[in-house]
């Protein structure tokens, strides 16, 4: 098929991984699991497959669109990619390598070992485009384009360091932190409300598109939602260090007498309160009247937005310019979702020499 061979390797090496049994799979996700994180075997394993049954062949050419071969000029994209989740930026990766980019990447000290393992696997597989991984410095000093994501705790300036090494804003996609909310009626399945645990707890609250706000009626109980939570907690045991990041937060809000809720265990907290996301694990449930509370919110806070997360039957109801997605996805977005797009489009322009 016309213009998919690089595409047709990575989904040759995104096949090899869908098995449980693939030993630089396990590797992958022993060597995470042994670096300084929250996230937990369960976990990695449930998204590692999604994100890899997320790479078929019609997926990534619909994405990619013609001309995914070869490069008319030499290109270095650098990827820093963030630290808030152990998939940050492996869609800026999987883009620039169908692409045939060269790609130089800086995975953060959270999670070292899964890109690029999976990034030997594509470059095994015959890509075009060279795949190497080294410092955030480095990259900086190598790339002719960049891609950033969000580090906590990196002292670089980025845009900064992109002057100094004389990349142009043209060349530069720098990504600011991002959050999702959610909205519900009351009107949820079972099935729809552990979909939404999944987006609040699965990378123990954390994660660049996280579910960290819940929308409800006013008056209506959190019990339903909560005993989602718990069942989903039952499938996906939280991290040994959770209740302890969450402890204090809790007992804040008794100290303060503030509407709460946790698990027996303290494995999640959720509180009732305005609209303001929390740490990591400490999910916010807020009231309203009527949507127009949602939207006069959303419309202050849209550009640190990345999803509204609704059930499908209520897309109608909700205004079409919110960025609506069903439950359950939020750690692993189609790849052609706005944000891919966008990827895609700075990708296919510095390509073109524009």
């Amino acid at each position: 098929m016309k213009g998919t061979s690089n595409i047709e390797k990575i989904i040759e090496a995104a096949t090899e991984w869908r098995e449980e049994s693939f030993a630089s799979r396990n590797q992958a996700i022993e060597d995470t699991l042994a670096a300084p994180n929250r996230w937990t075997e369960q976990a990695l394993d449930h998204a590692l497959d999604r994100w890899m049954h997320r790479l078929t062949l019609d997926a990534v050419q619909d994405w990619v669109g013609e001309g995914s071969n070869g490069s008319a000029e030499s290109v270095t994209v650098g990827v820093v990619h963030g630290d808030d989740g152990p998939f940050a930026g492996f869609r800026d990766a999987i883009a620039v390598w169908a692409l045939g980019l060269d790609y130089v990447g800086a995975v953060p000290e959270s999670s070292p070992a899964i890109l690029p393992a999976f990034g030997t696997s594509v470059r095994a597989a015959g890509v075009d485009g060279d795949i190497q991984f080294a410092s955030a410095d480095a990259v900086v000093q190598q790339a002719d384009v960049l891609i950033a994501g969000p580090r906590s705790d990196d002292e670089m300036d980025v845009p900064g360091a992109c002057d100094e090494q004389s990349i142009e804003e043209s060349h530069r996609l720098i990504r600011s932190p991002l959050y999702s909310v959610g909205v519900v009626d009351g009107h949820e399945s079972e099935d729809e409300m552990e979909r939404f645990a999944e987006d609040m707890l699965l990378f123990e609250g954390a994660g660049r598109r996280r579910l960290a706000l819940l929308w409800a009626p006013v008056d209506h109980s959190p019990d339903a939602y909560l005993e989602a939570m718990a069942r989903f907690r039952g499938l996906f045991p939280a991290h040994e260090d959770t209740p302890g990041t969450l402890q204090m937060q809790q007992a804040f809000l008794e100290a303060r007498d503030e509407p709460h809720a946790y698990a027996e265990g303290l494995e999640f907290l959720v509180s009732r309160g305005d609209p303001s996301p929390q740490r990591s694990g400490h999910v916010r449930w807020s009231e309203y009247d009527g949507f127009e509370d949602v939207e006069e919110w959303r419309s202050d806070q849209s550009d640190d937005v990345y999803a509204v997360i609704a059930r499908h039957h209520l897309h109608d109801q909700l205004p079409s310019h919110w960025p609506l997605r069903t439950p359950g996805g939020v750690h692993v977005p189609p790849l052609n979702d706005e944000e891919g797009r966008t990827t895609m489009q700075f990708l296919q322009q510095v390509r073109a020499g524009r």
